[in-house]
């Protein structure tokens, strides 16, 4: 699965000049992406929003990975997130289909690489050349 992080042309600002916004994170398509755009790049900008944001999310990964901790929930705006040995289990709060289904499962290595190559995109400069691509 292929994950996309990119900017769109938001215009220009009297005061402020150039703007750009993020899009929203992109899975190119192939058989089960559905579940990838829904559970992870839909809730992706949700959870984490700037770099120390992915920080603690991926300590929160190290963690459960090392020992330190058997399970951990974090999340934010409307998304929990339920860090544990098994994988990464994302329920979106706003409606109760979108909770505790096993398409909203992943393996803590799939939302690392996310997380890892989000906070990458966060830190380059916001422009319609910044695309990054990762594997996932």
């Amino acid at each position: 699965m292929k994950l996309r992080f990119s900017y769109v042309d938001g215009g220009v600002h009297p005061k402020s000049g150039q703007a750009y916004y993020w899009w929203w994170p992109e899975i190119l398509p192939e058989l089960g992406y559905e579940r990838y755009v829904r559970y992870l790049s839909g809730v992706l900008s949700a959870v984490a929003q700037v770099s120390s944001q992915c920080d603690r999310l991926l300590k929160y990964i190290d963690d459960i990975e090392v020992g330190i901790e058997s399970r951990i929930v974090g999340g934010g705006n409307d998304v929990e997130l339920t860090f544990s040995k098994t994988g990464v289990q994302v329920d979106i709060l706003i409606n109760d289909d979108w909770c505790g289904q096993p398409e909203g499962h992943f393996q803590l290595r799939e939302w690392k690489v996310a997380l890892e190559a989000w906070r990458h995109f966060l830190t380059l400069p916001e422009s319609l050349e910044t695309v990054v691509e990762v594997d996932i």
